[in-house]
């Protein structure tokens, strides 16, 4: 597939799906979005997703916004590396404050993780390669989404649910080991 959700035709959208329905083992969306290019499908509100596939429209949305967000990496092997170049998603950074639309917290953890002479003593990369990152002092990654979302009663039970919704999502997990504070994105490629 093109890195860039934007360009891809009908088929390419397609063969999305179907990966991601094979991926994260969704319900079969069928129909819901054929003859939809790329440009189409990145134009769709979350909201527009789940009219069209009620059962998993949020996760297809918010896996839609990990390809949107740039380049990431994917496992090794894959047959996209040589065509999308040598970077990986731990290496570009998501400037989200200036894409126009909402950030989400995904990406900003990873704001914060790409900044670690800011931030590192708040949250930092245990294995930036697997993508497995620990917080550090809660209270303070806490604090600063509060900030960003314009929220100071933010503190971390809240910000902690949210992070547990991606797990449903597929977009973050709980490490093969898991510990307290320790979370690792998950691949969507």
């Amino acid at each position: 597939l093109p890195a860039d959700p934007a360009d891809w035709s009908p088929g390419n959208v397609q063969k999305w799906i179907l990966w991601t329905e094979h991926q994260y083992r969704l319900p079969q969306i069928g129909k819901s979005f054929q003859e939809l290019s790329g440009k189409d499908l990145c134009a769709m509100s979350e909201e527009q997703f789940c009219q069209r596939s009620p059962a998993c429209g949020d996760v297809l949305h918010a896996h839609l916004d990990i390809w949107k967000s740039g380049r990431r990496r994917r496992p090794a092997g894959d047959a996209g590396d040589a065509a999308r170049g040598d970077g990986g998603w731990a290496d570009g950074e998501v400037d989200s404050s200036c894409a126009g639309q909402p950030i989400h917290l995904w990406q900003f953890l990873k704001e914060l993780l790409l900044k670690p002479h800011n931030y590192g003593r708040f949250i930092r990369w245990l294995n930036k390669e697997k993508g497995i990152f620990k917080i550090e002092d809660s209270a303070q990654v806490a604090r600063l989404w509060g900030i960003r979302k314009n929220r100071p009663a933010m503190n971390y039970d809240k910000l902690s649910r949210s992070i547990r919704q991606y797990y449903k999502k597929g977009i973050i997990r709980k490490p093969d080991i898991s510990q307290r504070l320790v979370y690792q994105f998950v691949h969507p490629l």
